[in-house]
């Protein structure tokens, strides 16, 4: 910057007044030397204060024009600002020629002039001002100007360097959001010749949330309900916001019945809960909250609310190949087992069921300790084979279609769902060696009841007539009376074959 030297007029009459002094006392000096020139200048030169780089000094406004303003900082020379850095908000300077003020001295230029600046003198003072406040562990307000490499720059005064990682607790998504706004920062490195300043926002944020967390801590207990904010969810529960604290709900604790989808099914992030706090773990700062406990578990009222042999009426939930889940109650669901679902013939669930279908079925067990429950649809009717015995009373004569041709005898269907067996034993003798040769699948026959027994959903029938088969009847009775025949049907078969033999050859060492 320009500043303003003695003129050369100046200088002549300084040198002129210097002459006429020499002259003048030469003859009152002539025994002694006076002072010479350059004694003179080396004095007027100690006669300004000294002045360092980088210090801020007070100068008088010694003169006032249209962009720049004169200063008398007791130096040799006058130093010059530009007049805009002295400029209020509305670009008036308001200053007068013998006003003090403050100015930056920045050095000197290659002519010697000093060099002034009076926003240094603003920026000199917020660096100490900085540096007060970086020793005593404050915190300073910005705003986010731009992005950089690595992180954005924050205007705090003057332009303080934010690392991308001191941004926010959690990378920020979309980093652009945040320019152009203001938050209070930390700083973190500070270094005012360089005038390096790096900050960080994480670090208040992290202690915020901690102190916030110990606050939560303090007023949540065991037991309490709360509401709060669904803020994550994962395959193994939800993450709930208390206010300060986060809290999970495990999986485990969403219902009273074992959850089987992904719990994002059932909820979504943001969705308003209310929670029951289970555990407060103060150290750990955890907190675990359950969703099944805000209601009884119906488990425990189950049995009393639904006896044994109690019919329900639910709708299936679903359909497997071993059997149907009906619901009994909001979370309980009971299993009808494939077997108990006709009294007469295997069903195969999926052709007689589908999902989201009203059933009726009657509770057969409660297993309490291990959750299950076990229905019936037959059991809703009496069991026919019960029945049996008084319908088809042995010698029954009976009218029947053959159903199944097995290598030990033929199946019978008596009636729809009732199949009787005749064994081989009771077949009549055809013209083969095997009496099945004579039978086909669907054919119609007429048969005798031999027995009924209705524990193994058995009927025994028999095809020959009423004279050959006496021998079965005769086992039908000892069976009947708790004595046990030591012949099986084979036995009875070989035996019968051999008897036959034995009338159609009546010596049988002959051969």
């Amino acid at each position: 910057m320009a500043g303003k030297k003695m003129d050369d007029h100046d200088i002549e009459d300084f040198n002129h007044e210097d002459k006429d002094m020499n002259t003048d006392n030469t003859s009152e000096t002539s025994d002694e030397e006076g002072p010479g020139m350059a004694e003179m200048m080396a004095m007027y030169e100690e006669s300004f204060r000294p002045v360092e780089s980088g210090q801020v000094v007070e100068g008088e406004v010694v003169g006032l024009e249209r962009d720049k303003v004169l200063l008398d900082i007791g130096y040799k020379y006058e130093g010059e600002v530009a007049a805009r850095e002295f400029a209020d908000a509305d670009g008036k300077v308001h200053l007068q020629v013998g006003d003090r003020v403050e100015v930056y001295f920045a050095g000197k230029d290659e002519d010697g002039y000093p060099i002034l600046s009076r926003e240094e003198v603003r920026t000199e003072k917020l660096l100490e001002q900085l540096g007060a406040i970086f020793e005593a562990d404050g915190t300073v307000k910005g705003r986010i100007i731009s992005r950089v490499k690595g992180g954005f720059f924050v205007d705090i005064g003057i332009r303080a360097f934010l690392p991308a990682s001191q941004l926010d607790i959690k990378p920020a998504k979309n980093p652009d959001e945040w320019i152009g706004t203001d938050h209070e920062f930390k700083i973190l490195q500070f270094d005012k010749s360089e005038r390096n300043v790096v900050i960080s926002r994480r670090v208040l944020v992290e202690a915020q949330r901690r102190k916030d967390q110990e606050e939560a801590i303090q007023r949540l207990h065991i037991g309490d309900v709360v509401a709060g904010t669904i803020t994550n969810i994962t395959d193994y529960g939800l993450f709930v916001d208390l206010g300060g604290i986060t809290g999970l709900v495990h999986v485990s604790n969403l219902s009273w019945t074992p959850v089987r989808q992904h719990p994002s099914k059932l909820y979504e992030t943001g969705d308003a809960i209310t929670v029951k706090v289970l555990d407060v773990d103060a150290e750990g700062r955890k907190v675990s909250l359950g969703v099944k406990q805000l209601s009884p578990n119906p488990w425990d009222t189950l049995e009393q609310n639904y006896p044994i042999g109690t019919v329900i009426e639910g709708r299936i939930k679903k359909v497997t190949d071993f059997g149907l889940f009906v619901g009994i109650v909001e979370g309980i669901n009971g299993l009808v087992h494939a077997s108990d679902i006709s009294w007469t013939q295997p069903v195969k669930p999926a052709e007689h069921f589908r999902k989201g279908q009203t059933v009726q079925a009657k509770i057969l067990g409660i297993d309490r300790a291990n959750q299950r429950v076990n229905l019936g649809i037959k059991q809703l009717t009496p069991d026919p084979w019960q029945e049996l015995p008084q319908k088809y009373a042995p010698g029954t004569h009976v009218s029947g279609k053959v159903v199944n041709i097995a290598e030990f005898g033929l199946f019978v269907e008596i009636e729809e769902g009732i199949q009787g067996l005749v064994h081989l034993s009771e077949l009549p003798h055809g013209q083969g060696e095997n009496p099945l040769e004579s039978f086909r699948a669907g054919q119609d026959v007429e048969a005798r009841v031999i027995e009924v027994l209705p524990s193994d959903r058995k009927i025994r029938l028999t095809l020959r007539d009423e004279k050959k088969s006496h021998a079965g009847r005769e086992g039908k009775k000892n069976t009947q009376t708790g004595t046990e025949s030591s012949e099986t049907d084979l036995g009875r078969l070989l035996k019968q074959r051999f008897e036959d033999q034995a009338h159609t050859d009546p010596d049988p060492d002959s051969k």
